[in-house]
């Protein structure tokens, strides 16, 4: 029985525990916002996320998640994108080769909070971001660093 125990450990395949952050806001553009806004999101973990098993919570309404162009899993270190319009945003980002989900949401310019859920519900991370951080139209990139202003 001693013997069995270490053997069955060894046996039953290891979970890895994957976790993402809201890395990035895009919101409120200079001219207009509509069809250009996006989130980034960062694998901090050591598994894989799939994140078309995951939700956006924005504005009280949970959001799907569609897998676009990239990869798929998202690794230990990895980014993704999430965009309001994929067309538009490889539009405004031609260089970006990265992965890349769709996902139908409408920003607030004057701040809210947004919550990353894993394919459970459970809430991964959340951040309440404001209009202070950028954008406002002015002309500059409008990307929140959220981990910087936390």
């Amino acid at each position: 029985m001693k013997l069995l125990l270490p053997v069955l450990l060894f046996c039953i395949p290891l979970t890895t525990f994957a976790q993402g952050i809201i890395s990035e806001i895009m919101y409120d553009l200079e001219g207009t916002d509509t069809k250009r806004e996006w989130i980034e999101i960062q694998n901090t973990g050591v598994g894989q996320i799939d994140l078309e098993t995951w939700k956006f919570r924005e504005n009280d309404t949970n959001h799907g998640l569609v897998f676009v162009s990239g990869e798929r899993l998202i690794p230990p270190g990895g980014f993704a994108v999430i965009a309001d319009n994929p067309t538009t945003f490889l539009s405004d980002w031609p260089a970006f080769n990265g992965s890349l989900f769709d996902s139908s949401f409408s920003l607030k310019n004057t701040g809210e909070l947004l919550i990353l859920r894993d394919d459970a519900l459970v809430d991964v991370d959340s951040v309440s971001y404001i209009a202070e951080w950028g954008a406002q139209g002015d002309g500059q990139i409008g990307r929140a660093s959220c981990r910087e202003r936390v």
